[in-house]
């Protein structure tokens, strides 16, 4: 996928997600948790830029397992995250339910599926660099 190609969809899904999660927010039970359901959105923004760039870099390398190392940490790398935030979300606003969650999850399913689909498509269009 070309740099342009991943900002066009980047930005569409960025914005949609951030549309999804204010209609969410306003439903009384996740209004307490709009702050958290952005910042979640900028987490996997942020994860999905990163791994935009190394798997570019990667996916072109002459060893063809780094490609493949680097998404398999990026991915185990962000169910930690995802996990530490979690919890400390829970730990530092002691929400007064698990309905928080539920924005947090709609994020990470959207940007997963979207970086599946971005891994894929760099993977399959990059040509090694060979020496």
């Amino acid at each position: 996928m070309t740099s342009p190609a991943f900002f066009k969809y980047f930005t569409l899904i960025s914005l949609g997600t951030a549309a999804l999660l204010t209609a969410l927010c306003q439903w009384s039970l996740l209004q307490p948790y709009l702050i958290f359901s952005f910042i979640s959105l900028a987490l996997f923004m942020l994860l999905t830029l990163g791994m935009f760039v190394v798997g570019n870099i990667t996916a072109k390398s002459s060893n063809k397992s780094l490609f493949t190392a680097m998404v398999m940490g990026f991915t185990f790398g962000k169910i930690f995250l995802s996990l530490f935030v979690v919890i400390g979300y829970h730990q530092i606003a002691q929400p007064a339910s698990k309905i928080f969650l539920l924005p947090f999850f709609i994020v990470y399913l959207i940007f997963t599926v979207f970086e599946t689909y971005l891994m894929m498509q760099i993977g399959q269009h990059s040509k090694p660099i060979t020496k």
